[in-house]
């Protein structure tokens, strides 16, 4: 999963919640909530042993395939050869994709629900950040008079989508 890290600014001022460039008027805020952003780690085990269960079939039928090469000669690297290097090429590589989904940690999202759709407004590797956003957001909420400012590293997690009505902006680079 390929993310963005960026700092930016939350803050509460004059009845509106900034974060970053996006504006929230706190009257339009029916709910804050944190979502726990959970890597796929049993996802990744069963692709992983699918590919390993692939590989050695593929290897088992490379090996009965080259006769087990009983007759060497000075041509090159023999038919099980090429195959053993690929099939331990390809493990290797997922190996490491598993590797990637397992030490992956948790992140901690901001959903902003409006009248509209919730949005995700901000994802953070801090739970306790996140929850003392909820509370501060909460409070402003209550309390016109309210206003905090905090700077935050939010994490861009994925591929970014925009649509507006019918029409599709497409994925943000």
């Amino acid at each position: 999963m390929a993310f963005k890290r960026e700092v930016i600014s939350v803050r509460v001022s004059r009845r509106i919640l900034w974060i970053g460039a996006e504006a929230y008027p706190l009257n339009n805020i029916a709910r804050a909530q944190v979502i726990r952003i959970v890597p796929a780690r049993a996802a990744a085990v069963g692709r992983f042993l699918s590919q390993v269960l692939l590989c050695v079939v593929i290897w088992v039928a490379a090996r009965i395939l080259s006769g087990e090469e009983q007759v060497l000669s000075d041509a090159g690297p023999g038919f099980l050869t090429i195959a053993t290097a690929v099939v331990l090429g390809v493990l290797g590589i997922a190996t490491a994709r598993l590797l990637s989904v397992l030490l992956r940690r948790h992140y901690f999202a901001l959903v902003i629900e409006t009248a509209g759709t919730p949005r995700t407004a901000l994802v953070s590797a801090d739970p306790n950040l996140v929850d003392q956003l909820v509370v501060n957001i909460m409070d402003a909420i209550d309390n016109p008079q309210a206003a905090f400012s905090m700077q935050v590293e939010n994490f861009h997690l994925g591929d970014k989508i925009q649509q507006f009505g019918d029409r599709n902006v497409g994925k943000v680079a």
